[in-house]
């Protein structure tokens, strides 16, 4: 029961997260390359194996991701200086010229996912799916 109401969430959320994209203007991505479009924001440069360690994703699935966001010109890799085999990845200005529309379409998903929800319930939720991610993990 739980899993299919997570799925049905996760199903809303991304088209509420692809609306938002298509009216801010943000063409060819899709919602799941906003968590790698942050954790770019924030940390400024990753390498693939600490960008899938961030986001809890396969290093396949990251490449992916990269790829498109470099086809589209919002990032850019270059090979690591230390290791010849790892690849670092950033933003480019146009990535980085993205942050004030992100951050406009996460605080309109927060405001539609928590409306009415009290505070005390926002944390209990995060702590038991957190422990539900954790469980499934092991």
């Amino acid at each position: 029961m739980i899993i299919s109401l997570i799925s049905r969430i996760r199903e809303k959320a991304n088209r509420l997260l692809a609306a938002e994209l298509s009216k801010h203007g943000i063409k060819g991505l899709a919602p799941v390359h906003g968590d790698l479009l942050v954790a770019l924001l924030i940390h400024g440069e990753l390498t693939m194996k600490e960008i899938a360690e961030i986001l809890d994703r396969k290093k396949s699935t990251v490449t992916t991701l990269v790829e498109k966001l470099i086809s589209l010109g919002y990032a850019t890799k270059r090979q690591d200086e230390m290791d010849g085999r790892s690849w670092r990845i950033s933003l480019t200005d146009e990535g980085k010229a993205l942050q004030n529309k992100l951050i406009d379409i996460s605080n309109k998903l927060m405001s539609k996912v928590y409306r009415g929800v009290p505070d005390t319930d926002r944390k209990e939720v995060t702590r038991i799916l957190g422990a539900i991610n954790h469980n499934l993990e092991t």
